[in-house]
């Protein structure tokens, strides 16, 4: 039975409001756990700067969008229950590392990226009528979705992986292998998804770049799927952005050509 739209949004914003908080409130022990975890699929520093626009993303839509009367029937239609179950699973997963419950926490973040992947899923039947919308529903959820999937494959290297068997370990091979997964995923959305979205791959290519300055030539077998597969992202993109030239040039050809008189 569908939740009352003003109960709906409610919970989005105080589940939102309590994943934030714990983030906040447990910042410098997830900092410390994940320094004291190094393993081969960690990223630079500038790599956090991505989670940090998708969460100020999903606040500007939880705080403010959500209420507006033109995200009304998105909101009830395709956010439905998946956001607010997803922010508690993210409360869950911070308290799992503060635990010690990794097992847990890895469940977790499964669960959260088939909640964000279904939300997205039926979010994408609906067209952003402003800027806002686009930029705090459509974008939002867009990065979002990109970054659960990443986060299922660092957490996992973070808690039950390690580099002491050396840049040739399995580890490191398994660290390629989920770059190389990653990289299918993000040309999926980009270019062979039903409804192709550039924001997931650019997100997974900039994630992955970040992953491959961080581990660098020093552990090759990473450093070189890094490589591939940002090029590889890099070129669905501008396929992506060629394809949509095209169409635009076709379709203004046709108008023209429409707009001709008959005779002349």
């Amino acid at each position: 039975m569908p939740l009352h739209p003003a109960l709906l949004k409610t919970l989005n914003t105080l589940t939102f409001t309590a994943a934030i908080s714990t983030m906040s409130y447990y910042h410098k022990f997830l900092v410390h756990a994940l320094a004291g975890h190094p393993n081969f699929l960690s990223n630079s520093h500038i790599g956090f700067l991505i989670p940090t626009l998708s969460w100020f993303l999903l606040g500007g839509f939880s705080y403010l969008v959500q209420w507006f009367d033109s995200t009304h029937e998105m909101v009830v239609e395709a956010v439905d229950w998946h956001l607010f179950v997803s922010n508690l699973v993210i409360t869950g997963w911070v308290l799992s590392w503060v635990h010690d419950y990794l097992v847990v926490g890895q469940v977790l973040l499964v669960v959260n990226a088939v909640l964000v992947w279904r939300l997205y899923s039926r979010l994408r039947a609906f067209t952003a009528t402003s800027l806002m919308d686009y930029l705090f529903v459509q974008v939002s959820f867009s990065v979002y979705n990109a970054l659960v999937w990443l986060d299922v494959f660092q957490n996992f290297f973070a808690a039950f992986t390690t580099k002491e068997g050396g840049p040739e370990s399995w580890a490191a091979f398994g660290a390629a292998g989920a770059l190389v997964v990653l990289m299918v995923i993000g040309t999926h959305y980009t270019e062979f998804a039903r409804d192709p979205d550039s924001w997931c791959g650019a997100v997974i290519a900039l994630m992955t770049l970040s992953i491959t300055v961080e581990q660098g030539s020093a552990v090759p077998v990473v450093h070189m799927a890094g490589l591939l597969s940002v090029g590889w992202l890099v070129g669905a993109l501008v396929r992506r952005v060629l394809r949509n030239v095209a169409v635009w040039h076709e379709r203004n050809q046709d108008d023209f050509h429409e707009g001709r008189p008959l005779l002349g």
